[in-house]
């Protein structure tokens, strides 16, 4: 009987081709396997292969949305077998393989620096969030709060969550810098939807900030814009603060 409680999958580009955390096919394929695998448990995307780790029956959908990206984009995949976990230490080695994939490679030294990795999502510091850490530490049979120092843990390698503390001096470019991270665009992008203009005008009157003139001007937008987004808060502002406390969250 096959006990499998999750599958590992990996799909490697044909060629050698690097471009995948591009920020428009890394952004596009974010979004469309995050709608085909809801109940994912990790996900990351390196330069030229990705990890999927995901509950059995999702590896259709997943080679689905790469034909969809080769149409898209024309990059192809060869999609390895599935490499089964049979039981939750099994699931949680491999999360964290896949994790810890960009340090491996010498692209981060830490893997909170990678964008396009869930470890962001377990640790709150995106939006909006696709691998809530209570659903991972059910699948791993783990107290929640042990959940992310031990998917983060290696013999040679323990980084610090992300860090808390009072916000000093912060700048527009930091606060543009953080609201990119946590909805995963482009820093030159992150201002021109409405919510990433929401969240810097919350985000700078949450530290301090509160010179509406200049705020205005540098969002291109009225005063009364301006007011009107200070409230409600946005579910994403604690992320984006988050972000503006760790710099790590905002390479």
């Amino acid at each position: 009987m096959d006990m499998r409680i999750a599958e590992h999958w990996v799909a490697t580009t044909r060629g050698g081709e690097r471009g995948l955390t591009e920020p428009e096919p890394a952004a596009w394929l974010w979004h469309v396997v995050s709608r085909a695998v809801p109940t994912a448990l990790a996900f990351l995307i390196s330069p030229d292969h990705l990890h999927l780790m995901a509950p059995p029956g999702f590896g259709e959908p997943f080679r689905r949305r790469l034909s969809c990206f080769t149409r898209k984009f024309g990059t192809r995949f060869d999609l390895l077998p599935a490499e089964p976990a049979n039981s939750p230490r099994i699931a949680l080695r491999q999360i964290r393989y896949a994790l810890f994939n960009p340090v491996r490679a010498g692209l981060v030294e830490d893997p909170w620096c990678w964008r396009w990795s869930t470890l962001r999502d377990l640790g709150g510091a995106c939006f909006p969030i696709w691998t809530p850490v209570s659903h991972v530490s059910a699948a791993l049979d783990m107290a929640p709060a042990r959940t992310l120092s031990t998917l983060t843990s290696l013999a040679d390698h323990r980084p610090e969550p992300p860090r808390q503390g009072a916000l000093v001096a912060v700048t527009f470019e930091a606060i543009r810098g953080a609201v990119a991270a946590v909805l995963r665009q482009p820093d030159h992008q992150a201002l021109s939807t409405r919510t990433g203009r929401t969240l810097a005008v919350q985000a700078c009157h949450a530290v301090g900030g509160t010179q509406n003139a200049r705020l205005a001007a540098s969002l291109g937008c009225s005063l009364r814009t301006i007011d009107r987004a200070r409230q409600p808060p946005h579910p994403a502002l604690d992320a984006v603060l988050r972000c503006l406390m760790d710099d790590r969250l905002r390479r």
